[in-house]
């Protein structure tokens, strides 16, 4: 499945399936630097490293992540 086809389908996404921080900044419409400000500030989950240089968030993460953002901007 490609990052597009993911992007469109994320809300069937198992809840375990990994998502790349290009994938949640489409999401969530901010920054690569802007989500890792959020992961020291403890607004988005640490991401599990499957790498060296590669880390991945468990789609149920960003779902909430995302919400967040949402309530948060609703006010």
């Amino acid at each position: 499945m490609t990052s597009w086809n993911r992007l469109t389908q994320f809300d069937e996404l198992p809840e375990t399936a990994l998502l790349s921080i290009r994938e949640i900044s489409a999401l969530s419409s901010r920054s690569r630097a802007s989500l890792w400000r959020d992961v020291q500030n403890g607004h988005l989950p640490r991401p599990i490293k499957i790498g060296n240089r590669a880390s991945r968030w468990k789609a149920k993460d960003v779902r909430r992540f995302i919400a967040g953002r949402e309530a948060v901007e609703a006010v």
